[in-house]
This record gives C-alpha cells, sequence and structure tokens, in this order.
C-alpha cells in the first residue's frame, strides 16, 4: 500500500538453516523481537502488504537512532492516512538467531498511517522487498516463524495442499471465495488483525453493518476458517494510488489465526500444512 524505491542490501549467509522465531499475535499481527544495530530493541511486523522496510520515527528517537537525512524524500500513504518518508540506513537487523545487515529503511510516523491504537502500534514493518528472498511459514496456532532462504524440504517430500497466488506490484493476491456463492481477489497480509471488505462486495453478501461474521472463507476450498470476523472498509482513496491493482478486500489475522501455512514467493505458492 505504499509506493517508495529503496534498494535493500542483505547479507543471507546466515539464513541458509531456518530457526523458529517465536512471534506475538496480541495485536491480531505477525509481530517478532528485533534489535537494530546492536542495541534497540523493538517488535516489527512481518507486513506481505508493505513493500518495504519500515520504522516508526517514535522509535528512531527514543533509541537515539540517526537519521542520515533530516529531510523527508517522499510521502507513503495506507488505509487510513499518510506520512512522510525519511532515509535511514541500518548497519545489523536481528531477527531470532539471524542477523541481517546493511539495510536501507524508510522512517514514517505510524501514528499517522495506523488510525487504530487501541493495542499500540509496531515499531516498524518488514515488507515484500526483504520477504521475497525467503519461503515463509507461519505457524498461528504455535505461534512460530520461519524463513528459509533455501527451499524447505517438507515441499518435495510432503503432499501439501497448494494455492497459486498473483503478485501486483508487492502485494499477494489470492482468490478468495466467501459462503461458497463469490469468489473476489483479495490481498494476503500477515500484518492486518481481521478480514477486511470493500463496500462493494459487503453489498452483495448482504452485511449492512461496519462489522459482521462471514460463514465461511475459503482459498481454493483447501485453506477453510468458518465464521470469520470481518470490517467493512472504504477503499476508494486508496484504489486511486493503486491503479492496476484489483481487490475487494485484505485477508488478514481473522481467517489465518486457525492455520499454518508456506508462502513461497519464487513459484507464487502458498502451502497448506
Amino acid at each position: 500500500m505504499r509506493r517508495l524505491s529503496f534498494i535493500i542490501i542483505i547479507c543471507l549467509a546466515s539464513l541458509l538453516k531456518a530457526e523458529s522465531i517465536h512471534f506475538d499475535p496480541m495485536r491480531g499481527l505477525v509481530e517478532v523481537d528485533v534489535v537494530i544495530n546492536g542495541h534497540a530493541k523493538g517488535k516489527f511486523g512481518i507486513d506481505t502488504g508493505a513493500d518495504f522496510l519500515y520504522i516508526d520515527k517514535t522509535f528512531v528517537k527514543n533509541n537515539n537512532l540517526k537519521l542520515e537525512n533530516k529531510r523527508p524524500r517522499r510521502s507513503v500513504t495506507g488505509v487510513d492516512g499518510s506520512s512522510e518518508v525519511y532515509a535511514f540506513n541500518l548497519r545489523s537487523l536481528k531477527i531470532g538467531d539471524e542477523r541481517l545487515y546493511n539495510l536501507d529503511a524508510s522512517v514514517i510516523d505510524m501514528s499517522k498511517i495506523i488510525s487504530d491504537q487501541r493495542r499500540g502500534i509496531p515499531d516498524g514493518l518488514i515488507g515484500y522487498d526483504v520477504l521475497q528472498r525467503f519461503y515463509i511459514t507461519v505457524d498461528y496456532p504455535n505461534r512460530s516463524l520461519e524463513l528459509d532462504m533455501s527451499e524447505p524440504s517438507f515441499i518435495k517430500k510432503s503432499k501439501l495442499d497448494m494455492v497459486p497466488f498473483k503478485f501486483k506490484r508487492h502485494f499477494i493476491l489470492v482468490d478468495v471465495t466467501l459462503n461458497d456463492s463469490i469468489t473476489v481477489p483479495m490481498i494476503l497480509d500477515y500484518c492486518a488483525s481481521q478480514v477486511f471488505i470493500s463496500n462493494s462486495l459487503a453489498k452483495r453478501l448482504g452485511i449492512n453493518s461496519k462489522r459482521d461474521n462471514i460463514s465461511k472463507v475459503s482459498l481454493d476450498d483447501k485453506v477453510i476458517t468458518k465464521n470469520v470476523n470481518t470490517v467493512v472498509v472504504d477503499y476508494t482513496k486508496l484504489k486511486k494510488g493503486l491503479k492496476g491493482v484489483e481487490f475487494e478486500g485484505i485477508l488478514g489475522a481473522s481467517f489465518l489465526y486457525r492455520h499454518k501455512i508456506t508462502v513461497d514467493y519464487k513459484r507464487k505458492r502458498i502451502y497448506k500444512h
């Protein structure tokens, strides 16, 4: 949902063997403990809906991380608002037992793009430009995450259910079937706390309130969740800035929380365990 252009250089040698990383689902997001530049500790979201690596402006200030350039380079837009963007270079980013080095990142004011702050906001977001290099396994029931640089052995050895997806910009677009009757493209997003649907889709489903439950949501009738909490959102402004990206909602935690799945960026597949 953001339009920026930065180059990220990563040392990936230490990621050849994936380790299980605990994540905190308290805010309905996949958030992991990180350490920046060897001393600044925070919680970053694994964000399949973001394009780059983002750090909250308040986190930067509170941890005495210095910006090289104090002039904003451009702006970033989300569903709830927009923020100026400042360039930032990380010497290191530690996730679990793994370290990434020499990263270009973007500093933003997350309080301006996240309207619901009742449970606080993450200190940063790890987006597509980093995530595309890995096979990402998120096990919601056991609250664990694995990042594999090489192909995990279970892909060849196990007969897992597979769901294809498409790329539009950095978004993972999946065909989602609701109540066994309506199939629409939606964005798979581990940093979305709910399933969010457009006004037009809500009308097709006969939903007249801001929040409701959908009886059944499925991906190719292979990854299925029943009684899914859903929020209706006006995507008019966002869609104007995302020309060519056709979607009717965002598939978040209220669908994903029952599943363990792996995102295969290289083959454009999702595997269900």
